[in-house]
């Protein structure tokens, strides 16, 4: 009786987990399943086998598992292989050559976990049970089981993963950015301080991202051009010109600035081709031009006092974001959603810095700081 009770509380522990692990959200496994993206090789007498696969949208990897002929390294193609995200069901269809008149046998995910993914299809006779277990990011299993004249047979290969050499992409990032001035520290000396406020820009860049053999890090080298706007608003006066009467300045409006900018920078993905990764690194800014739209005084038509002169023209900063690797469209374009913040270091202000005796007094600096949301894609794949 002990016994019995023993194994009845047993099943009712593992009853609800094994149904729990049946069930499973179709689109977090195939995002899942793409983890096995790549070429994977497996040594044999008969030569290596291989089994390669690919993304070809958000629904539908397609794959193939090869052999090496040792004696002259000709390829055989011995599987065609695709898997398809079909409404709620996700489908694993093989075709074997020579078998099934070469038409393609179709295995439904019935069980998904991180790592590991089973396919089922009972009314075929060998296999009938198709199992991936991704052992780490270096290993994969694969394991089969079907009847054959009555008798269960299982079979089980092990792949290694073949990193690819180090590649790179070309890519197109077009954005919105939200940008502003910063007036840090105190402002002696004059009547009204200034005062920034953030406004939206626009922001576009052409880069070269080196993908290293590994899949976490890849370096970025990167050009661009950008609209950074800021409200100001600020009074005081200036004895500009010895001899002649102290000039009263006023800025009241919006600075519209347009900089061109290079950067490199690592860019870290959290696991090996994972969707997530990060960057950081620091950049240069140089200003192309500024303009005032609003109340300039004295008028910005005199050089002395061009609006365009308020800020120097140098920008030295840091960049760090966080990017997503998400396709908008069907079309696999490698796609990056993504969102980064500067934080120039470089003091700008040419115009509102005072002459004075005291350091303590002349202690303010201007600030550029941003942060810009922007979508990326590899302009190879377009």
């Amino acid at each position: 009786m002990r016994q019995f009770c023993l194994s009845a509380l047993c099943c009712a522990i593992l009853f609800p987990a094994t149904i729990w692990s049946q069930e499973f959200d179709p689109e977090t496994a195939f995002g899942n399943l793409k983890s096995i993206r790549g070429v994977w090789f497996m040594p044999t007498d008969r030569g290596d086998r291989l089994e390669i696969w690919q993304v070809d949208n958000d629904s539908t990897m397609t794959g193939r598992s090869v052999r090496i002929k040792p004696e002259d390294g000709d390829t055989v193609t011995l599987e065609t292989l695709q898997l398809t995200l079909r409404d709620t069901n996700i489908i694993y269809s093989v075709v074997v050559r020579g078998q099934n008149a070469n038409k393609p046998v179709d295995f439904k995910l019935t069980e998904a976990y991180s790592d590991e993914f089973v396919f089922t299809n009972p009314k075929h006779d060998d296999p009938q049970i198709i199992r991936y277990i991704l052992l780490g990011n270096r290993e994969m299993q694969v394991t089969t089981e079907g009847k054959k004249n009555n008798r269960v047979v299982t079979r089980e290969f092990v792949f290694e993963r073949e990193f690819n050499p180090v590649s790179s992409e070309f890519r197109l990032r077009i954005g919105t950015n939200v940008s502003s001035l910063i007036a840090e520290r105190k402002f002696n000396n004059i009547e009204e301080s200034p005062n920034f406020g953030a406004l939206p820009g626009w922001d576009f860049g052409l880069g070269m991202v080196f993908k290293g053999r590994g899949g976490f890090l890849s370096l970025n080298t990167e050009i661009g051009l950008s609209g950074k706007y800021s409200n100001v608003r600020s009074r005081f006066y200036a004895d500009t010109v010895p001899g002649k009467p102290i000039a009263e300045f006023i800025r009241d409006g919006v600075y519209r600035t347009t900089w061109f900018s290079a950067a490199v920078f690592p860019e870290f993905t959290f696991k090996r081709d994972g969707r997530l990764s990060m960057i950081v690194g620091p950049y240069y800014g140089r200003l192309l031009s500024n303009k005032l739209a609003g109340i300039t005084t004295p008028p910005s038509k005199y050089k002395l006092f061009n609006s365009n002169t308020d800020l120097k023209k140098n920008d030295f900063g840091l960049i760090g974001g966080l990017q997503y690797r998400l396709n908008i469209s069907k079309k696999d374009l490698n796609g990056k959603l993504g969102l980064r913040f500067n934080l120039g270091l470089s003091d700008l202000d040419g115009l509102y810095k005072r002459r004075c005796d005291n350091p303590a007094l002349c202690n303010e600096r201007v600030l550029l700081r941003g942060i810009t949301a922007y979508y990326s894609v590899d302009l190879v794949k377009l």
